[in-house]
């Protein structure tokens, strides 16, 4: 159903005329490090908070819609803060402590480097992950490609696709992923967006993850943004409704 929902989104997409805009908003969960269009200095410091309302997972020792594939289930309020910094024009970083409950389940590292805009509509670039677990003795690490496209000043939607895998251990090339990520978002007014994101994860032996999120953003001043949502996911092994919700500054 879930999957459906998304081919009918993006299907009305396509009917739209692309028209010249400014920056591509960023998505709730699966967000960028800084937008694609950062400027040197820029300073943010951001926390990620999902609870659950409704789940079932088989197998506890993997959480399909955790901080990381090779995280386990603990059933309990997820959360993560990070900060990021734009180093230079379209080149950032990021630190992030993934948590559930009291537990450290890893720690996030991650770049991104924007190569430009191919017009006034489309700009894109590249983001790399390593997600090392507490003890360092596993790094799982991603590569996405990013691209962000204007069609108007109301809507427009930023992609993401990739792979990820751990670099250590005997099975490593048993948690090899690809990764499809997509939003769709509408700028109401300068202080409310709405977006619908998705984010797909399908392994090698034919698990796969999906989740649905519709959400909304509020700017409250040039420094403070809210964002909350509800995300609705599926996986071959499990599924889970949950509250999301995000605070951001930006210095």
């Amino acid at each position: 159903m879930l999957k459906s929902f998304l081919s009918l989104a993006l299907l009305g997409l396509v009917v739209l005329d692309a028209q010249a805009g400014e920056g591509i908003p960023e998505p709730m969960v699966f967000d960028l490090i800084r937008p694609l269009d950062s400027k040197k200095g820029e300073l943010e410091i951001n926390t990620l908070v999902s609870k659950s309302i409704s789940s079932q997972n088989k197998n506890k020792s993997l959480d399909p819609f955790g901080s990381g594939q090779t995280t386990e289930d603990h059933g309990e309020i997820e959360w993560a803060p990070e900060i990021e910094y734009a180093i230079a024009d379209g080149f950032a970083v990021e630190f992030e402590v993934p948590m559930e409950g009291r537990v450290l389940e890893a720690y996030k590292f991650a770049t991104q480097y924007t190569f430009g805009r191919v017009n006034d509509s489309y700009i894109h670039g590249v983001q790399l992950i390593v997600e090392p677990n507490k003890d360092f003795k596993k790094y799982n690490t991603t590569l996405l490609y990013l691209g962000g496209y204007r069609f108007d000043e109301t809507f427009s939607t930023l992609f993401m696709l990739g792979a990820r895998m751990d670099l250590e251990g005997h099975n490593k090339s048993k948690t090899f992923e690809y990764l499809a990520n997509a939003t769709v978002f509408a700028e109401l007014s300068s202080r409310v967006t709405v977006g619908l994101e998705t984010n797909y994860a399908s392994h090698i032996d034919s698990k796969y993850a999906l989740a649905l999120i519709p959400q909304i953003h509020y700017t409250i001043d040039e420094h403070v943004e809210i964002q909350a949502g509800l995300s609705f996911g599926e996986a071959k092994y499990a599924n889970e409704e949950a509250l999301v919700f995000r605070a951001i500054y930006t210095f």
